[in-house]
């Protein structure tokens, strides 16, 4: 085998390993159950606070499934198990606090398959009172720092390995 190919034969699986990774954070499991679509919608305005919140998924819920909406000042207004209708998870809006502003809601539900599926979604109130401003807990993807904590690490090792593997060879 020439030299310069064996030199770069253990680079291959190190490399493959890294777009492995890579491509497994940048796309959710297929297998598994997803949001559809919520009701309110995510990002979306409505003038008032609606009755309950319906969260839809590609496949039938299973309890114990746990939805709580929170208001723009951090009152906890809807808290506990959720009404599953198939799909559906229907959570009951205890008292609507007038409020104008940013609700959010967080829920972790059980699939068909048995795997937990959970996540936030944010939607605005238009009219009400303007709520108190304090910090704000935004929805955020992880897969950023999915990658920054697993993928790089094993790309510098590979690296490592590789810096150490062509000094033994010039040597």
């Amino acid at each position: 085998m020439n030299p310069a190919r064996r030199r770069l034969l253990p680079a291959v699986p190190v490399l493959l390993g890294a777009a492995l990774l890579l491509a497994a954070g940048a796309q959710p499991a297929a297998a598994h159950a997803g949001l559809v679509s919520t009701t309110p919608g995510e990002r979306s305005s409505v003038e008032t606070l609606p009755a309950d919140v319906r969260l839809t998924f590609n496949e039938t819920m299973n309890r114990p499934s746990y939805v709580t909406v929170k208001a723009p000042d951090g009152t906890l207004l809807a808290e506990g198990e959720a009404t599953i209708d198939g799909a559906d998870l229907v959570q009951q809006v205890d008292e609507d606090p007038g409020l104008a502003g940013t609700y959010r809601v967080d829920y972790r539900a059980i699939s068909a398959d048995g795997h937990p599926v959970e996540g936030a979604f944010e939607f605005d109130v238009t009219t009400g009172a303007e709520a108190p401003t304090g910090p704000v807990e935004k929805v955020t993807s992880s897969t950023a720092w999915w990658v920054t904590l697993v993928a790089l690490p094993w790309l510098a090792l590979g690296a490592l390995l590789l810096l150490r593997r062509r000094r033994k060879v010039q040597a």
